[in-house]
């Protein structure tokens, strides 16, 4: 069974998305910013991190580098609504320093799902951003 960490400042994206994944029968670990995230990381076999961008203390692209560093077959799912600034910039930002695929918030179930298989699956291509879904600025 994969273990995937949820790591969401906002506990309610924690929870929809840590059912949404109990779902499809995956072992769940939540964290609420990227410190909590490279702490469990550093402890269990860890799957796949499904990183919010804009977190306190430690945010997406910071975390993403340092599990890179650390921990390269980890893969990374980098979801974010992108604040002010939308998230087509900032998850292209996330491609960029490593994660495997992106997702704008809100996170639908069946793409979602959809997603963490295919990268679980190893199937994820290294595609330009336009082609995940995410608008060019």
């Amino acid at each position: 069974m994969a273990i995937i960490v949820i790591v969401d400042d906002d506990p309610t994206i924690r929870l929809i998305a840590s059912e949404m994944l109990r779902h499809e029968d995956y072992a769940v670990v939540q964290a609420s910013d990227g410190d909590e995230a490279l702490e469990v990381v550093s402890i269990l076999p860890v799957d796949l991190v499904v990183l919010d961008m804009l977190m306190p203390n430690r945010d997406g692209l910071e975390t993403i580098t340092q599990l890179k560093a650390a921990h390269p077959e980890v893969r990374i799912l980098a979801i974010s609504s992108g604040g002010q600034m939308g998230s087509g910039l900032l998850l292209r930002t996330a491609l960029a320093f490593g994660a495997d695929e992106a997702l704008p918030k809100p996170l639908h179930a069946d793409t979602f799902t959809q997603a963490v298989a295919r990268i679980l699956a190893g199937s994820v291509p290294k595609a330009p951003a336009q082609m995940i879904g995410l608008q060019a600025v």
